[in-house]
């Protein structure tokens, strides 16, 4: 069960990644490994959190059974390009997901070093 000290120190986390983005992540959500939203921040006033959790749990899942049936040791991040020149980035954070969506055709080395000096553990 998620506590309300948890769920504030995500969603700062999630404010944070957006604020500092320099514009190049559009959105940026905080999800349970069951598929709950936590926390989200995002342009897009048509972002359904609700989905984009359950989404993100199943290919999590997905990713996760793939990497034990080759028979690697678990995963801590994974980037999908989209045809649109944008990318979902997945990092793992204390047994949360952070789902970032950013803008077409991004600075990634920028958005990758932010994402690891909020999320490094």
């Amino acid at each position: 069960m998620i506590t309300s000290a948890e769920e504030r120190l995500l969603a700062g986390l999630v404010r944070a990644i957006k604020m500092n983005s320099r514009g190049w992540i559009d959105a940026v959500e905080a999800v349970s490994e069951d598929g709950i939203p936590i926390a989200h921040e995002s342009d897009n006033p048509n972002f359904n959190s609700e989905y984009i959790a359950a989404a993100a749990a199943a290919v999590c899942g997905a990713i996760s059974a793939v990497i034990e049936l080759m028979g690697a040791k678990g995963y801590k991040r994974f980037n999908i390009q989209l045809d649109n020149g944008r990318f979902i980035l997945i990092r793992q954070y204390k047994g949360y997901y952070m789902v970032c969506l950013t803008r077409p055709n991004p600075n990634l080395g920028y958005v990758e070093l932010l994402l690891e000096a909020y999320l490094s553990e």
